[in-house]
């Protein structure tokens, strides 16, 4: 049996969504612990590119079942929108979705929750996505939440949600001209909350069932470690934790059954929003990495802010999620470069002592390699500089890196 996770080790955006659709071949379930709507995972088959925001990445996988565990927050109207797209590729997923009867369900009036509070913080706005996903978590920390073994009684739900309205209103927090909208878009969210409490499911029950049938289980986080409520830049992160550690309440399962970590790095590092970046580039390297790239969210559309590898960080990342593993993305995207920086150390002090909006980075220069790798499948058959630039990353993160992307379809993967 074996259960492998798959994190993001960065600020998100890692390439995490092809990660998990290149180790989902063989696995029998793949599971989502945390976050929702936020989360946007690309994954390319031949020509064409589907982006996941809800439905784990496996979902592309015709033989694996896949989990909305009870740590996430489900948009049901997004959700469906989703159904309908991999529907669309001719697979069969009704019977392959499963979502957690004690996940928390977000509503039209979380996201314009959202979207105030951050019309409210102005320039000091954390850069959400305004897809509902704090709001909802502080419903649930506030027992004020609905949970998707609700939605089976959608005439309590309807009262539940006049009476949030309501209160939100008597607060200030929503105004009166926007409770005609609001009211409109009560009735999608019913229709399609009404249409995915067939998804509803005992989710604990089934993955126990997995592990114990010694059955390959994936889990799929979302974001990014820098992003987690506790250990990232806080207060530019997200609602969750998205580390390791919260695998187990997200799902229901101990530590003990989960056997490999895998963190996902990109080749360089990026950001979505505000927030601290010590290594950012604002110069012609940076636009370089951005247009090479493609570098815009697959949630947001908003152009990330692109860098220069920063391995402090990613040496706490490794330690803090215990990663046996590492996947190396968009390596390629380095190809046209004469030199590459990794940042090793902050001149001003240590992480995570020191603020990340006062560090400066110390870098060591390593000479790029000029040429198109795109085609390579075997480590052995990189250009030199290539491979000195995975070993060093590889010794300064202290965790082999296993598996390297160079380009965007399922085949550009080296197994190292």
């Amino acid at each position: 049996m074996s259960v492998l996770a798959i994190l993001g080790a960065q600020w998100g955006d890692e390439g995490k969504g092809k990660i998990v659709d290149v180790l989902s071949e063989k696995s029998n379930l793949v599971a989502r612990f945390q976050g929702g709507a936020n989360a946007g995972h690309t994954i390319k088959i031949g020509n064409e590119e589907t982006i996941l925001h809800q439905l784990p990445s496996g979902i592309l996988r015709e033989k694996a079942n896949c989990i909305l565990g009870n740590g996430m927050v489900i948009d049901p109207i997004g959700l469906l929108e989703e159904i309908e797209i991999v529907k669309s590729k001719g697979l069969e997923i009704d019977s392959r979705i499963k979502i957690s009867h004690l996940a928390h369900i977000v509503t039209p009036l979380h996201k314009a929750l959202d979207c105030s509070r951050e019309i409210e913080l102005g320039k000091n706005a954390i850069g959400t996505t305004k897809k509902g996903i704090g709001p909802c978590y502080s419903d649930k920390i506030s027992r004020k939440g609905i949970q998707a073994r609700e939605l089976a009684d959608i005439l309590s739900v309807k009262e539940k949600l006049t009476s949030l309205l309501n209160f939100h209103l008597a607060k200030g927090n929503i105004l009166e001209s926007e409770k005609p909208r609001l009211i409109k878009e009560f009735e999608e969210f019913y229709d399609a909350s009404q249409k995915i409490s067939g998804f509803v499911f005992d989710t604990i029950s089934m993955i126990h069932q997995y592990i114990k049938s010694d059955r390959n289980i994936l889990i799929e986080g979302a974001q990014g470690t820098l992003l987690d409520v506790d250990f990232g830049s806080y207060p530019f992160v997200t609602s969750s934790n998205t580390i390791a550690g919260n695998i187990c309440t997200g799902l229901g399962i101990s530590p003990k059954n989960v056997h490999d970590i895998l963190g996902v790095f990109k080749a360089y590092t990026t950001r979505v929003g505000a927030g601290p970046f010590p290594t950012e580039l604002l110069d012609a390297t940076g636009d370089y990495l951005q247009k090479t790239g493609h570098e815009f969210g697959a949630t947001t559309k908003r152009r990330r802010r692109c860098g220069w590898f920063d391995a402090v960080v990613g040496k706490y990342s490794s330690m803090i999620n215990g990663f046996t593993n590492i996947a190396l993305t968009k390596l390629d995207v380095l190809d046209g470069l004469d030199e590459i920086k990794i940042c090793t150390n902050y001149k001003n002090g240590k992480y995570p002592g020191i603020d990340l909006h006062l560090a400066e980075p110390e870098y060591i220069t390593l000479p790029g390699w000029k040429s198109t790798i795109s085609g390579i499948r075997k480590f052995e058959d990189l250009p030199i500089n290539t491979r000195v630039y995975i070993n060093k990353l590889e010794e300064l993160l202290e965790t082999p890196i296993g598996f390297i992307s160079v380009g965007k379809s399922r085949d550009q993967i080296i197994s190292k």
